[in-house]
């Protein structure tokens, strides 16, 4: 459900920022990042509007990674686990379900103002999280949640930047792109937070350390590690000692590693290579941590 909240607003921070004309055309990054490569290679892509690319994006059940797909799985997750969730929060995601396979969503998509769908997601996402924060009492259950979500955030960010980078032709020291990573700020929700950091100096630069090492910025990769370190230590009792030793020494790894790790700011291939490693040490973590706490990889 983090990435769904995460993919819906990127899309609709990119669908303004190219109604305004504040950045090229990049949907096809998009559906490389959150869908299918196969699908690129299709001759009728070329003939794509961005709201076509929104419906495969969204609603097309034949996208592994397509939002409606994304709330499906988590709803077959959650009937399995009704026993340890509350029945306001299947409620709230058993609604957001049936809302997003409404057939006229669809429609709304290729012919009315896309906005307005992206808007009504947002917001069922974010009352889903709320609903959790409100009712869910704050024992194991809530903290295998958690560390889930910030792993997924962790991730989000991390490809959320690299598409950015993409779309910049990697020219991360071209200060003429800071628009474009404006929007970066924008579908993190982050851009306040960031004004207040940098007394509104918006750099390139400036934005990548914001939205990599910030400790407080809540959709930041290093924020997102350290809430998996503190949540890990509250199942701490009931994990067995191999399987909470493992994962630990996993999370400090990365967390070592990331802290005093200097990646290259003056060249875009070689920063997307890093976020690329990193991005694969906590996909690794994700595999280790269901290993060892659901038995699956």
């Amino acid at each position: 459900m983090e990435r769904t909240k995460s993919e819906i607003k990127l899309l609709q921070t990119n669908y303004v920022a190219l109604q305004d004309n504040a950045i090229k055309d990049n949907w096809k990054f998009i559906v490389e990042q959150y869908g299918s490569k196969d699908v690129l290679k299709n001759d009728d892509i070329n003939d794509w509007a961005y709201s076509d690319a929104l419906i495969y994006l969204i609603t097309d059940k034949d996208n592994p990674s397509s939002i409606i797909n994304n709330i499906f799985y988590a709803r077959e997750n959650a009937r399995a686990s009704q026993d340890h969730i509350t029945k306001e929060m299947w409620q709230t995601l058993n609604n957001f379900y049936h809302f997003v396979r409404n057939d006229k969503i669809k429609k709304q998509l290729k012919y009315q103002d896309s906005v307005d769908v992206m808007d009504s997601i947002l917001q069922q996402s974010v009352l889903y999280v709320g609903m959790i924060n409100t009712t869910m009492d704050r024992g194991v259950g809530y903290s295998f949640m958690s560390i889930g979500r910030h792993i997924e955030q962790a991730l989000q960010t991390l490809k959320i930047l690299s598409l950015k980078i993409k779309e910049i032709d990697y020219k991360i020291t071209n200060e003429q792109e800071v628009t474009s990573f404006r929007y970066l700020l924008y579908s993190l929700s982050g851009y306040e937070l960031y004004n207040k950091t940098y007394r509104g100096e918006l750099t390139v630069q400036n934005i990548i350390n914001y939205v990599l090492f910030n400790p407080i910025f809540t959709n930041s990769v290093y924020y997102a590690l350290n809430r998996i370190k503190t949540r890990l230590e509250k199942i701490r009792e009931d994990s067995t000692v191999e399987a909470f030793n493992t994962v630990q020494f996993e999370v400090g790894k990365i967390l070592s590693k990331f802290q005093y790790s200097k990646p290259d700011m003056e060249d875009g291939k070689k920063l997307l290579l890093y976020l690329e490693d990193i991005e694969e040490d906590i996909s690794y973590l994700s595999n280790l941590f269901s290993k060892f706490y659901f038995g699956y990889l």
